[in-house]
């Protein structure tokens, strides 16, 4: 391994001791039992706690996923809020679309996701819906 990649490590471990600070719990949901049910907890992947920031009312996100049917180029989608936190490779699985993330007691779904290249996860999350 490279001096690089180690120097690059210990910054990110800094940084996220640093800026993540509030605690925020992975819930794993799945698919309801049709199409027409709510998504549901999933058993096989246990929550688990870790380490995050917390940025509320970011800009934007451009992004062609989230296009309505009909319409011709990118939309920009706004999302109640933003979680990074740095993964250090020890959770035991990683959160996904529709998952929930739960800070400050308040339940968030995970509507996108975006990988820097860096060990910190990117989520766009929603209030879930109750």
């Amino acid at each position: 391994m490279s001096n690089w990649t180690d120097m690059e490590r210990r910054l990110e471990t800094d940084a996220a001791a640093l800026f993540d600070t509030v605690e925020v719990e992975a819930i794993a949901r799945k698919g309801g039992t049709t199409v027409n049910h709510r998504r549901e907890a999933d058993p096989a992947r246990a929550s688990f706690p870790f380490p995050g920031s917390v940025e509320f009312n970011p800009p934007p996100l451009r992004n062609e996923q989230f296009m309505q049917a009909g319409k011709t180029g990118p939309a920009n989608v706004a999302f109640d809020a933003v979680i990074t936190a740095h993964d250090d490779g020890t959770w035991p699985w990683l959160p996904k679309r529709g998952d929930h993330l739960v800070a400050d007691t308040v339940i968030y779904e995970i509507a996108d996701i975006h990988r820097d290249g860096s060990s910190r996860r990117v989520f766009y999350i929603n209030k879930a819906k109750p």
